[in-house]
């Protein structure tokens, strides 16, 4: 009975007596150390430790036999194994001793921990990264607005000196810093979305939809679009986040329609697998190339001219960093001339 649970286990387990001989191991532990059982069995289990190690692993080995409750095993270095071929990874290792009536049997679980400590290596870099990016952005700001203020002061008091060329060089630099200006605006919300505590709420996102689209048709009255926005649509999320998501999907749909007289916007839901919600916001706009999709999502990246579709391509960025941080994910459908269709869903948590 006892075999076929250490079989049947998920992990790596290898079985050793109170000597420290390998008696029993799983298939699993065959696959992580690259070994066959029958070379194992009857081998010291320092065979299975890295070199650094094995000086001090019979001690350690020897303190928990003798008192499971003492767990000294890798005290003062990281868990570690090694393979058949002499390479190492960290390990996550728990111990168990079952006295058989014939002595100590321990048994170790072993578990491979090199994708987590990846994982734990990049949110780290990653929270560098932002933390340098929010220093950054918010130092740029006061030289830029000065650049751009003392070009307006050239065009207003100096203008006639400058001559028409001067002024369409100063001209430049203003236009140039109030774009410079917005991208710093979006490294600053890209590192505060990051940063930023969820509070997962209940959510009708079919009013929210509702409530910005009434908010864009506002701001261009002499557009006529035609919105079907289903509601209500419950989900669990960051109110704010999740209203800046359907703002950057609802104000991409409408400056991407702005070419037709028949201009129609839709907000609706669709199968979503096992998430809890799956939303879209659909157009009959000017699309993309379904071959460039996942651009589409990167920060900066733009497949229009800026002078088609102004903008500093970054919604979709934001939406998608958002998306993430609910533990959904965002995904685009579309083809050129025959408009697109955005997709995200939520599973109500924070995945990160």
């Amino acid at each position: 009975m006892y075999v076929a649970l250490v079989e049947a286990a998920p992990d790596a387990m290898v079985c050793t007596a109170a000597d420290g001989r390998v008696v029993l191991v799983n298939a699993q532990a065959e696959r992580l150390f690259g070994y066959k059982r029958e070379e194992l069995i009857g081998q010291p289990v320092e065979i299975l430790v890295p070199e650094a190690a094995r000086a001090v692993h019979p001690g350690h080995r020897a303190g928990y036999v003798a008192d499971p409750r003492h767990r000294p095993m890798g005290a003062g270095m990281p868990l570690a194994g090694r393979r058949r071929d002499a390479s190492t990874f960290p390990a996550e290792i728990s111990l168990s001793a079952i006295d058989t009536g014939e002595g100590i049997l321990v048994t170790a679980a072993i578990r491979d921990v090199s994708a987590q400590l990846r994982v734990k290596d990049l949110e780290r870099s990653s929270q560098g990264l932002e933390s340098f990016i929010y220093s950054v952005s918010h130092d740029l700001r006061a030289p830029l607005r000065a650049l751009s203020g003392y070009s307006e002061v050239l065009l207003e008091d100096y203008g006639g000196v400058l001559g028409e060329e001067g002024r369409g060089y100063a001209e430049r630099i203003v236009a140039v810093s109030e774009q410079m200006a917005q991208l710093i605006d979006y490294l600053l919300q890209y590192s505060r979305v990051s940063r930023a505590e969820l509070h997962v709420q209940p959510v009708d996102l079919g009013g929210e939809a509702a409530r910005i689209a009434e908010e864009i048709q506002r701001r261009e009255p002499l557009r006529r679009v035609r919105f079907a926005i289903d509601k209500p649509v419950q989900a669990l999320a960051d109110r704010r986040l999740i209203r800046t998501v359907l703002q950057n999907l609802l104000d991409n749909a409408w400056k991407f329609t702005s070419g037709r007289d028949d201009a129609s916007i839709e907000f609706g839901t669709a199968p979503g697998g096992d998430a809890a919600v799956c939303c879209y916001v659909r157009d009959n706009g000017a699309g993309f190339d379904p071959a460039y999709a996942g651009k589409l999502f990167q920060p900066f990246q733009r497949l229009h001219a800026a002078r088609d579709f102004p903008g500093t391509g970054t919604g979709l960025a934001s939406a998608r960093q958002i998306v993430e941080r609910h533990g959904g994910r965002v995904w685009a459908e579309g083809a050129v001339g025959a408009g697109a269709t955005f997709y995200f869903t939520l599973d109500g948590k924070e995945s990160a």
